[in-house]
């Protein structure tokens, strides 16, 4: 089956601004940005866009001009106050660590529309976890970027990752030929690679530690421009992003229907049925789209059993997952899936 969704997901101009401050721009990456409608005008403008095929054709360059396969953590290492502007500071207006965390998952697609987040806490351990799902191929750079990035911006505004603290760091990408800067900044901390999430691993325990920047006032204000300005986000993207993003919210609680859709963007089914249609797709291509792109992510996690993979996408019952899943890998079991050489 085709899992490219109808329209490409889209990410914050601002996503790239710490990595112009590394690398400057080449008239190769001039071109791209003046292809993609971007210029110095849009790099001010909190609500300027980027397709994120032309955000990782840009990191492509980048890397391959300075020759440097750690642009990515360097950028992430350049990372400054404000610069993810509303959403880092309704985060950094929150409570405690948990809230700020809970915070950008909940805005995700604000910052980055291609990306699943999760907050994961089991016994003494917490994990903050993203990974793409919309299948543009993610470069180790951007990989990189965000777990580094992530980890700049908590040790601003909370002391997250600071030796002793942050156990693990869970990388989407193999491992690197020279791991050295990887040691270097993520001291204390293992770095584990070829994982099936981009994640950072700490103690729960500083999930309720006080923000530093903590104010009530100002993080209901916030949040509320966050919302608006994700919910335009949503509505730019069409209605089938729209549809993706509730299918995703609602596949835990088991089959998404397109009754339950609608109603939650407060649509009737045929005008829904006709919107999708309108962009090219329906409802139903969209459930398998989002279930082939996490499953293929789940069985590629050893530690999810195939029964956990089957309830986490909504199926009541193994052998449904086993019915569908054989109809979009073209034939393949998830057994058959899981245990094929790997890059087939």
């Amino acid at each position: 089956m085709n899992s490219t969704p109808v329209r490409e997901t889209t990410l914050s101009i601002r996503w790239l601004i710490p990595f112009i401050r590394v690398t400057g721009a080449s008239p190769g990456e001039l071109a791209v940005l003046q292809r993609e409608g971007i210029g110095m005008k849009q790099f001010v403008d909190p609500d300027a866009r980027i397709r994120h095929r032309a955000a990782m054709e840009l990191l492509a360059l980048g890397v391959a001009r300075l020759k440097d396969p750690t642009l990515g953590l360097k950028a992430g290492e350049r990372v400054e106050a404000g610069d993810y502007d509303a959403l880092e500071y309704a985060a950094r207006s929150c409570a405690t660590a948990r809230e700020a965390v809970q915070c950008v998952i909940r805005y995700q697609a604000l910052t980055h529309g291609g990306y699943e987040a999760q907050l994961v806490e089991e016994d003494d351990r917490a994990s903050w976890r993203w990974r793409p799902i919309d299948g543009v191929e993610q470069l180790p750079a951007a990989n990189d970027f965000s777990l580094v990035s992530a980890c700049s911006l908590a040790r601003r505004y909370l002391g997250m990752g600071a030796k002793g603290t942050l156990h693990e760091v869970h990388f989407l990408h193999a491992a690197p030929t020279d791991a050295a800067a990887y040691a270097r900044l993520f001291e204390g901390a293992a770095q584990r690679f070829s994982k099936p999430w981009n994640a950072l691993v700490f103690s729960r325990s500083l999930l309720d530690t006080p923000m530093t920047f903590a104010h009530a006032g100002l993080q209901a204000a916030y949040e509320l421009h966050v919302q608006n300005a994700q919910r335009k986000v949503e509505q730019d993207a069409g209605v089938a992003a729209q549809v993706r993003a509730q299918i995703l919210g609602q596949l835990h609680a088991g089959e998404p229907s397109i009754t339950r859709v609608g109603r939650k963007l407060a649509m009737s089914e045929s005008t829904l049925r006709r919107r999708l249609r309108e962009e090219g797709t329906s409802h139903r291509e969209l459930v398998d789209q989002v279930r082939w792109q996490l499953a293929q992510s789940y069985l590629g996690d050893a530690a999810l059993g195939i029964r956990e993979i089957a309830f986490l996408l909504g199926f009541a019952h193994v052998s449904a997952f086993h019915k569908a899943f054989r109809r979009l890998s073209g034939g393949l079991t998830p057994h058959e899936y899981r245990s094929r050489p790997k890059g087939t």
